[in-house]
């Protein structure tokens, strides 16, 4: 089992489940564990968001990642309940991914992410081969649910550490507004686009969508298939964008995830 890694500003009292929504799963699993950091100089970036629904405060999600000048990426981080998801679930996740990035291309090569409940913890890693093939190893092991998506139809898919590291993470003005990003969590096939931009006060507004691809229940395709998202960044010195919030509609509310 991994050992715990300390964050930023991240409560570690209780913890969440999948609760937080079909919507909202592909960002709220979210990093940390321990594989060696990349090889070389790297650049580090942290952050904390709080993360509500319908207004009602519910984690709070951290992430802590690494990336040299030759694009090799680590990323790790955290997400726990608070409020009242706090007080009815008792879960926590735990992920870390590495892998390369080529401006808003994310290559994986590993991840794992650990989920602790105090009954049915579990541990799942991801391998990709060289064509981007994931290969999905789950402790203790479970046979695919009747719906899931196969592994080895998800070539160039990422896990949801890097996809949570590549929406949250700051972004230079010209790579911001621009992600387009397929996520394969080991059941389910999720897209996400960030491509429409517009000048803000202080900073730069994006539009975009979530969209169910593969793995759903013919119930939930028929039921929605997208929701429309939008992100809102901050200027900071050096040219550089951070995000503020990200939000999307939910069956729980408007759902916003946002800075501390």
């Amino acid at each position: 089992m991994p050992h715990r890694t300390a964050y930023p500003a991240v409560h570690r009292g209780h913890r969440p489940a999948g609760a937080l929504t079909r919507a909202a799963a592909a960002l709220a699993l979210v990093l940390a564990a321990t594989l060696a950091p990349a090889a070389g100089r790297a650049s580090e970036e942290s952050g904390a968001f709080d993360v509500s629904f319908g207004g009602i405060r519910a984690g709070v999600i951290a992430f802590r990642a690494q990336e040299t000048a030759a694009g090799a990426y680590t990323a790790h981080g955290s997400a726990r309940a608070s409020g009242l998801l706090g007080a009815l679930f008792d879960a926590e996740i735990d992920t870390v991914a590495q892998g390369t990035v080529s401006g808003n291309t994310y290559r994986p090569k590993v991840a794992r992410e650990v989920t602790i409940d105090g009954k049915d913890d579990t541990e799942r890693t991801y391998r990709y081969s060289g064509a981007g093939v994931p290969t999905i190893t789950r402790t203790p092991p479970r046979g695919p649910s009747s719906h899931a998506a196969p592994p080895e139809a998800q070539a160039g898919t990422v896990d949801t550490t890097t996809a949570a590291w590549a929406i949250l993470r700051d972004r230079p003005a010209a790579l911001a507004c621009q992600l387009d990003i397929s996520i394969y969590d080991g059941r389910r096939r999720h897209r996400i686009e960030l491509n429409r931009a517009e000048p803000a006060q202080g900073g730069l507004t994006c539009s975009g969508r979530y969209t169910r691809v593969a793995g759903f229940s013919p119930d939930d395709m028929a039921e929605r298939r997208e929701w429309p998202l939008t992100m809102r960044y901050a200027a900071i010195p050096g040219g550089t964008l951070r995000v503020e919030q990200l939000s999307f509609p939910t069956s729980f509310g408007r759902a916003r995830i946002t800075r501390r």
